[in-house]
């Protein structure tokens, strides 16, 4: 039996080749989407149940960053000090009576969760543009367009979202 030779289809082992890769990618990511939804938002949603006990301002550690609401303003600022009467936070002095809530800040997360929702964007523009171009830039890979693409958007994704901080941490106090 003589032994088979392929040598015909070395031409297309390239496009194959990436072809192959491509899905790979896309179930890497699919896994990492998946590992946040299911693990990232369940602890999300165990915050410490806010109540009209001051206390819990009071127990916070100095320079907390903290978003206040209040009446007449609102503000993220650092935490300097907690009396019975009012809080200080920066270079603002919120009134007790006026506080309507405080909340930790969440920047990290939302830094992170714009940057996933960036990447994943970024992905389907790599894809959409590898589809409508033959270039010797990447060489056709469409694996190569969807990293670069999923770079991009990541970067532009924690820019636009991070500084919203989206993911306001718990109610340490809230007005009853």
């Amino acid at each position: 039996m003589r032994p088979v030779s392929h040598s015909h289809l070395s031409a297309n082992v390239r496009s194959a080749t990436s072809f192959h890769v491509l899905p790979q990618f896309i179930r890497l990511f699919l896994a990492a989407a998946c590992t946040l939804v299911f693990c990232a938002f369940p602890i999300l949603a165990q915050s410490p149940a806010a109540g009209s006990n001051w206390d819990h301002v009071r127990a916070l550690p100095i320079h907390t960053r903290l978003h206040v609401s209040a009446d007449h303003m609102s503000h993220t600022c650092y935490l300097l000090s907690v009396d019975d009467t009012a809080l200080m936070c920066g270079r603002y002095t919120f009134p007790r009576a006026e506080v309507k809530s405080v909340k930790l800040t969440r920047y990290g997360l939302s830094y992170g969760a714009g940057a996933g929702i960036g990447a994943g964007i970024g992905v389907g523009i790599g894809l959409g543009i590898s589809a409508g171009t033959n270039d010797a830039l990447f060489k056709n890979d469409k694996a190569s367009y969807a990293g670069g693409g999923a770079a991009i958007g990541a970067v532009i994704g924690a820019v636009i979202v991070g500084p919203l901080d989206l993911f306001k941490g718990p109610t340490v106090y809230q007005r009853q």
